[in-house]
């Protein structure tokens, strides 16, 4: 699985959302999709968009905001953890989609650029941290699947590539006259 797989997976995973207000002029087969009040769900992006156009509210389980960056930024950072905390499967996805808003908050609001700029700052803090953890995992392999668990989608993939390269690596330093 490539991340682009994951990212159209996620992408295209359903959410509940509220409608909240009616709106003929999405039906199927004679019915209208969107009544006020009505809880449905559709993929992920659909309801992206729908919310951007005030049309729906997601209804997803607690979005990520600055504070919930800010617990995983100082969690992640914590000096000499080699220990890679459990982070949410989505959690890139969602950072992205947090970034996203923020970055078209700030074209509106000036002032939100100094939050975007904390985010982002925030995000390769804790991606590099994430990384080094797993480089470790990977050099140290086999990983047990509760470690693994821990790790996002992409994380994931990084893994076993890493995985795979190291082993292959430490194959042919050790046993060099098998490449012949």
């Amino acid at each position: 699985m490539t991340i682009d797989d994951i990212e159209l997976d996620l992408d295209s995973a359903p959410i509940r959302v509220k409608v909240l207000h009616d709106s003929p002029e999405l039906h199927l087969g004679g019915k209208s999709l969107l009544k006020e009040n009505n809880e449905i769900e559709v993929p992920r992006w659909m309801a992206r968009e729908l919310s951007r156009v005030k049309m729906v509210s997601i209804l997803e389980r607690d979005a990520l905001d600055m504070t919930a960056l800010a617990k995983i930024h100082w969690r992640e950072s914590i000096p000499g953890s080699r220990e890679i905390p459990q982070m949410e499967y989505d959690f890139f996805h969602r950072l992205r989609c947090l970034l996203g808003d923020l970055s078209e908050a700030s074209e509106r609001d000036p002032t939100k650029r100094i939050e975007l700029e904390k985010a982002q700052s925030q995000f390769k803090d804790i991606l590099n941290c994430r990384v080094r953890k797993i480089l470790n995992a990977a050099a140290a392999s086999p990983l047990t699947d509760s470690t693994l668990q821990k790790m996002t989608a992409e994380e994931q993939v990084l893994f076993s590539q890493l995985s795979t390269i190291i082993k292959d690596w430490k194959q042919k330093v050790v046993f060099p006259e098998d490449e012949k």
